[in-house]
């Protein structure tokens, strides 16, 4: 049975969060055919020399294909790679119309697929034009005969329209966020750092028992753990630091949002992990198929950890990250403690280097306006079992706001380096 839907483009988009992972070093991509109203197939793109997201939705619909529409997360590529080009595919299905949501940076594609459609007499649709066309009315319910549901079109008042339109453009910004780390990649061969951090309505991000340990403390509610959830769902690999993994015993998976799991990376810095904390990492580990471990000192405990033999924070950081870049990887999620989060918004590799750049892309940082997460803290701080707050390092100079949301009692603001 088909799920609800309201927009076609955003159907395509759930598609490519599977993707995530097995298209890579490919973008992820989804699609669906549509044909009178109805969902007649869907796809997303395979691991690299297997068929794309548009090939998958073709053979998905098989000869309900023609005639029929095809709404594409990404332009299509219409080159000879691995695999013929998608325009090829799509001609021979005779479908009528395309509706990609974002153009592929990809010198190869940019803009040429959309004259080789047309050229072969097929309307072709792009960026949020193509997401608002992508709305659905439900105005009936009805069951096809395969068990779709049949979405009709009807003659929509001036409210309707704008409504439309209103949930088109939302869809498009949804795709471009999607397409934000393979867009950075295509330029500069790097993966896209993205850190995600949530502090109290005080500033703190965490505690202090009298031991000397960090602790961990519940601020964000349900609604921004769920777009949490959702970034590591579109992340091919979400990392934290050594002392978050002991402190925390995170799972670092996709439990409140649709999509694979990422890839794990532990950033050990400086620490040795002992063989008693190794247990901890194995059961970390369990979770998911495939963890990495990156440490700039030897790891006798943990033979596979890569090791990292540059003098500074900064140098090891990126070595990383040439590490990823090379296994094709575009978005790292990045979840740090306080000392790793001061690491990255300070270090750069030099003055002087023509790598004198910022150590992340984009930062998602979710403040608490809940008074009670600070309350609870002095409760804990006074009944002795905690002995401080952990505050959250202050942010780099020059920090540019460019998005902000706010859900329940929590407010996201989305800041890129200058």
């Amino acid at each position: 049975m088909t799920p609800e839907i309201t927009n076609y483009m955003q159907y395509a988009l759930l598609q490519s969060f599977f993707a995530i992972g097995e298209s890579r070093p490919n973008p992820a991509v989804g699609a669906v055919v549509v044909k009178d109203g109805i969902v007649v197939g869907k796809g997303r793109t395979q691991r690299p020399g297997s068929a794309h997201a548009e090939v998958m939705a073709l053979r998905d619909a098989g000869e309900l294909a023609r005639g029929a529409s095809i709404f594409v997360t990404l332009e299509p590529c219409c080159h000879y790679g691995r695999t013929p080009p998608c325009t090829k595919a799509i001609i021979e299905a005779g479908i009528q119309k395309v509706y990609f949501a974002h153009s592929d940076p990809n010198p190869v594609v940019h803009g040429k697929s959309r004259q080789i459609l047309e050229e072969a007499g097929i309307e072709v649709h792009e960026g949020v034009e193509a997401c608002i066309c992508a709305c659905v009315d439900e105005s009936t319910e009805a069951e096809s005969p395969t068990g779709c549901r049949i979405l009709e079109f009807r003659r929509m008042s001036p409210e309707d329209i704008a409504l439309r339109k209103g949930e088109g453009h939302e869809v498009f910004r949804e795709v471009e966020r999607f397409f934000e780390a393979y867009d950075y990649f295509v330029r500069t061969k790097r993966t896209f750092v993205e850190i995600k951090s949530a502090v109290s309505q005080d500033g703190f991000m965490g505690c202090v028992d009298a031991q000397g340990s960090h602790l961990p403390i519940a601020i964000t509610k349900q609604g921004a753990n769920c777009w949490n959830h959702e970034l590591r769902a579109m992340s091919d690999a979400v990392l934290v630091g050594a002392g978050t993994l002991l402190a925390d015993n995170p799972s670092l998976n996709v439990r409140y949002a649709q999509g694979n799991n990422p890839v794990k990376i532990i950033w050990a810095g400086h620490h040795e992990f002992t063989a008693y904390e190794v247990t901890h990492f194995v059961a970390f580990s369990s979770k998911i198929s495939k963890t990495l471990v990156f440490s700039c000192v030897a790891q006798p405990n943990l033979p596979d950890a890569i090791v990292l033999n540059h003098e500074t924070f900064a140098e090891n950081w990126r070595k990383m990250i040439d590490d990823l870049s090379a296994r094709g990887m575009h978005r790292l999620m990045v979840e740090p403690g306080a000392g790793l989060a001061h690491e990255l918004f300070n270090g750069v590799a030099g003055a002087q280097s023509q790598n004198s750049q910022p150590l992340w892309n984009r930062l998602d940082l979710w403040r608490s306006t809940d008074t009670s997460v600070d309350e609870k803290l002095d409760q804990l701080i006074e009944q002795g079992a905690v002995k401080y707050g952990l505050e959250y390092p202050e942010l780099p100079a020059g920090l540019v706001a460019k998005e902000s949301a706010v859900i329940g009692p929590d407010v996201l603001t989305v800041y890129y380096p200058d």
